[in-house]
């Protein structure tokens, strides 16, 4: 069997970070740490926001809500630990020098790349936790275990960065309009004004609809074409309803109109999506809600990762 080869760029590099080191500590206020220059990578998380300060070059952060820190090897840095309060943080040194030719191709990874990334995530803060167990209990496993872990993060935490997921975006959008867009949902088979949907949340129509259209990129009318069209398509694709049904039960009280809208939005006509999309497969599934789901439910993804 020929194996491939690693050094082709256009395979996915292979080589797992090493830990050296590991930690959870507490500083003391008003203390510090450098100026130094590490001869491998590091990679800090503050949980807490604080007057903490991290130096890097000619650059200076204050570690004010909950983030990550990346330090390269060569980079000369300094802290200075909040003075009123003690600074937790956790750390994990780490080095590719079992392959140095296949370190991880990521922004957060380059010389001179982003150095302070404000995080508040769960998951990623659970890695890290994770990682710091695993050294903790279980050391002997610590490279088999905790070094796939590390890769996985830092591809993540190069991510919040690259790809701008919609979970920062969402964390941002006010209440108000969370609950439209839950109204909208609950009730789209009914009759929806945007002066109704404003009054339910709370705002003025103006307000409201300047708000909307920027956090949401779009009208309140748009929106709720949207979520029409696209649970329309849902039944169409799940149940055995006429076309009509299906405009009715998604609050268009015209099946010409809903016919109307449904090509403009999708291309092709409601007939036709469902005979070109349907699949036995969706026979047992029921529409739902999207909810806080960063992507959509009852949604097969097929070949995702492919090229």
């Amino acid at each position: 069997m020929n194996l491939p080869d690693v050094t082709d760029s256009r395979l996915p590099y292979v080589c797992l970070p090493s830990i050296h080191v590991a930690g959870d500590v507490v500083k003391k206020a008003g203390t510090g740490l450098g100026p130094r220059e590490i001869d491998d990578y590091e990679l800090l998380y503050f949980p807490d926001g604080s007057k903490s300060m991290y130096h890097i070059g000619g650059e200076a952060y204050m570690l004010k809500e909950p983030c990550f820190i990346v330090t390269r090897p060569g980079e000369h840095h300094r802290y200075e630990y909040d003075p009123y309060q003690h600074s937790r943080h956790m750390f994990i040194h780490f080095g590719f020098e079992r392959n140095p030719g296949l370190i991880p191709p990521l922004e957060i990874m380059q010389p001179g790349g982003p150095s302070c990334i404000p995080i508040d995530s769960d998951l990623l803060v659970g890695m890290m936790k994770q990682i710091l167990y695993i050294s903790y209990s279980f050391p002997e496993k610590l490279q088999q275990r905790g070094s796939s872990l590390l890769l996985a993060l830092l591809e993540e935490i190069n991510g919040h960065i690259v790809d701008k997921p919609h979970a920062s975006q969402s964390s941002r959008i006010p209440p108000q309009i969370v609950k439209a867009l839950d109204f909208i949902e609950k009730h789209m088979e009914q009759p929806l004004s945007v002066e109704k949907i404003a009054n339910k949340v709370g705002w003025t129509h103006e307000h409201f609809s300047r708000s909307f259209v920027r956090f949401m990129g779009r009208t309140p009318r748009e929106a709720i074409i949207q979520r029409r069209i696209e649970r329309a398509c849902q039944l169409l694709l799940y149940e055995e309803q006429s076309v009509k049904h299906v405009a009715y039960a998604v609050g268009f009280a015209d099946e010409n109109y809903f016919s109307r809208v449904f090509k403009t939005v999708k291309g092709i006509t409601a007939t036709k999506y469902r005979k070109k999309y349907y699949n036995p497969i969706y026979h047992d599934l029921v529409p739902v809600n999207e909810g806080d789901s960063l992507y959509p439910p009852n949604r097969i993804l097929y070949n995702a990762g492919a090229n």
